[in-house]
């Protein structure tokens, strides 16, 4: 369930382009893509419907630097859990941490797979990657709304029954349906101005870090999150054991 939530609330952010190495120095040029359509953010959410609590994503370096917070309860199967939930990319390092329990792991970060993942994207896929990602996932475009006064395009995603709203790849309104629940999260902050220190994007002190762990296979034509596919078609899940309350068998983005 995690995962669901971590996936819709950015969409598809760069954790599924994670990979095993030594991290490096923090990046200190321009992305070989921008991920989102504007260079620095803030937004926060609110959850309501199944779910309630809120959601913080700061974005520095159109998405090099990424920093996710969820503090969430919601009900699956008429069973109330809660979530509160760190996810960091910086760039070279990515962290996912159950701030409940102060464990979490530890991947890096390598933007070389980014560029292959986008060698064959054309020039507007490149100008829009979150939408594009979307749309080599198999989703598609199914209408347009405003949030926040910002225009955005609503796009159902390939696989369960989740539709999110972006804007400049940023996504201002989702909504995934589990069963008879149905979670909204929607954003009712944005701030364009903020330029977060480089600090931000590191984990907190304490934290016990394990390994990622394996969870069962993808539905098929689901798009890469929480960590790189395997050979065998099987993607690490960051700190969660085998889930079965994945979609057809789907963390969250990492």
């Amino acid at each position: 369930m995690r995962a669901i939530l971590t996936l819709v609330a950015v969409v598809f952010t760069v954790t599924a382009l994670s990979s095993c190495g030594e991290e490096a120095g923090l990046y200190d040029g321009p992305p070989p893509v921008k991920l989102y359509g504007v260079e620095n953010a803030s937004i926060t959410y609110t959850y309501s419907g199944a779910g309630e609590g809120t959601k913080t994503h700061i974005l520095a370096n159109y998405g090099m630097y990424q920093k996710l917070e969820d503090n969430m309860t919601y009900s699956f199967n008429g069973q109330p859990r809660k979530i509160h939930q760190l996810d960091i990319t910086s760039d070279t390092a990515q962290y996912s941490v159950d701030l409940k329990e102060m464990k979490g792991t530890k991947r890096s970060f390598d933007t070389t797979r980014l560029n292959a993942l986008i060698k064959d994207f054309t020039d507007e896929e490149r100008a829009d990657f979150q939408a594009a990602y979307i749309l080599r996932g198999g989703g598609k475009l199914v209408g347009e709304e405003t949030i926040l006064g910002k225009p955005c395009s609503i796009y159902e995603v390939g696989f369960s029954a989740i539709r999110v709203s972006l804007w400049n790849g940023i996504t201002l309104n989702m909504t995934a349906v589990m069963g008879e629940d149905t979670i909204r999260m929607t954003a009712t902050e944005i701030d364009l101005d903020f330029t977060p220190p480089v600090a931000m994007f590191t984990p907190p002190e304490g934290v016990t870090w394990e390994q990622p762990r394996v969870i069962s296979n993808m539905p098929a034509g689901h798009p890469p999150v929480d960590g790189a596919p395997t050979e065998g078609g099987r993607m690490e899940q960051s700190g969660q054991s085998p889930d079965n309350e994945l979609p057809a068998g789907h963390p969250p983005v990492d």
